[in-house]
């Protein structure tokens, strides 16, 4: 039998002249050059279809916006909350490999939001249909005297993406991001606590200002995007930590082919040493060897093993992938970047550590440009991040980052009641229950506990629509 030998002296002397690139380019192609192309094609044509049924599968999904009022008097803390979203994770599924890749399945999440039209500031939940009666059960479970009512979607009260630029309308947005790695934490809400009294030093009470001090015409949204991941996050987390303290891998051996040549290698050398080396310093080596510890945490400094068992603390508890928004819009007549932005910038400055993490503008996302082409990309820019906001999307966007319940608890949480926040939406007054000796009939079911606000209803009677 013979074989085809391929002879690259022959396909060289074959080669059109270097003058003519294409033609070469051409020759190389059919010549059998083709095959490299064939993974490019694949991956593309993969990632083209994953991005199409996905897009097709969120098309399908409805959403709905919660508005929630809790009682003015609340004496509740972040915990509350972080009870909340533990409570949320349920809506966790991975799905089949058939319902990932041919229907189109992914993780839907939801949004929480805080926003100021006018001065008047509402917290908001947008959630998929389908999570309505979970989200709702998880916040009664935590806040039985809150009123949740479906409202409609406030991105609707200025111009839409492609309508930029517009006369009468202006707006910055941008998304932040993370200052370290996402695996240290924020500095969470137990650090605002006083050490003696307990009491909670609210960061929701600055945040809230800002917002109350919006204007005529102006509106300010803060929106958090979150959806549950798996616990494989945690590998990186354990991944770090073992760096941090410098421990030691295990050695593998047995089935790891890679073993044998390698120890061949060290008893050649170890042979050949010993034939220049005294064997009494190749003692001294030994027990030197002998005398390394499996790790350094026993000579960290205590702000380093701090960092370590705060970065154990965050992986302790579930975790959701996460992006952050802002966008501050107004008539341009009443355009104030100082009084809608960088007060909001200063606000995300108390949830940062200089040993932990902390959180920043991302200046690639912001709707701010220099140099070349400023105003096109400026355009472009802005339509992104609108169009971002509006849908409330994950993939848009720069890359999200792991928060855990604590550091959403304390990023989104309602007010306790030392906050004061006049023009936040509330419930001015607790619901009084039926006396306990009520008789009750064993034959009629039990009524929908929120018969009025399980129905779709019309926004709060205090809800500016201008």
């Amino acid at each position: 039998m013979d074989f085809i030998i391929f002879d690259p002296n022959s396909f060289i002397s074959n080669l059109p002249s270097a003058n003519n690139p294409f033609s070469a380019m051409f020759y190389i192609i059919v010549s059998g050059g083709w095959i490299l192309f064939i993974p490019v094609f694949i991956w593309g044509f993969w990632t083209g279809w994953v991005e199409y049924i996905r897009n097709k599968y969120d098309e399908k999904l409805e959403f709905i916006v919660l508005a929630i009022d809790i009682p003015k008097d609340n004496e509740q803390t972040p915990k509350a909350v972080e009870h909340i979203f533990s409570h949320i994770y349920g809506i966790k599924k991975t799905g089949t490999l058939v319902q990932r890749y041919i229907n189109g399945y992914n993780q839907p999440g939801i949004s929480l939001e805080i926003v100021s039209i006018e001065g008047y500031i509402q917290f908001l939940i947008r959630t998929p249909v389908k999570f309505r009666d979970l989200i709702e059960a998880a916040i009664y479970a935590q806040y039985p005297e809150a009123e949740i009512t479906e409202v409609e979607d406030y991105v609707d009260g200025i111009p839409k993406p492609l309508e930029y630029p517009h006369e009468e309308w202006d707006f910055y947005g941008t998304e932040y991001r993370l200052v370290k790695d996402e695996l240290y934490p924020i500095k969470t809400y137990p650090s605002f606590e006083h050490s003696l009294s307990q009491k909670l030093l609210d960061p929701m009470a600055s945040l809230l200002e800002i917002l109350s001090r919006m204007g005529p015409g102006e509106q300010l949204w803060l929106q958090l995007v979150i959806a549950p991941v798996s616990g494989k996050w945690r590998e990186n987390g354990i991944k770090l930590i073992n760096k941090l303290i410098g421990k030691k891998g295990d050695k593998k051996k047995g089935g790891d082919l890679s073993y044998f040549p390698r120890e061949i290698s060290r008893g050649i050398v170890e042979s050949f040493t010993a034939s220049i080396v005294p064997s009494s310093e190749m003692g001294s080596e030994k027990q030197k060897t002998e005398r390394e510890w499996p790790s350094m945490m026993q000579h960290l400094s205590p702000d380093e093993k701090d960092i370590i068992e705060a970065i154990g603390m965050k992986m302790s508890k579930l975790g959701y992938k996460s992006k952050i928004r802002m966008i501050y819009a107004s008539k341009k007549d009443a355009f104030n970047k100082g009084k809608g932005i960088s007060a909001i910038h200063g606000a995300f400055q108390q949830f940062s550590t200089m040993n932990f993490n902390g959180i920043r503008e991302n200046k690639k996302t912001r709707t701010k440009v220099y140099y070349m082409f400023k105003k096109y990309r400026l355009l472009a820019r802005k339509r992104r991040i609108l169009w971002a906001f509006r849908y409330r999307s994950m993939k848009r966007g720069r890359k999200g980052f792991i928060l855990n319940t604590e550091e959403l608890a304390t990023l989104w949480h309602f007010p306790t009641m030392d906050v004061k926040a006049p023009s936040i939406q509330m419930v001015d007054a607790k619901k009084s229950q039926p006396p306990s000796e009520l008789p009750l009939e064993s034959s009629v079911p039990i009524p929908a506990r929120h018969k009025a606000i399980t129905q779709k209803g019309a926004a709060p009677p205090n809800l500016p629509t201008g």
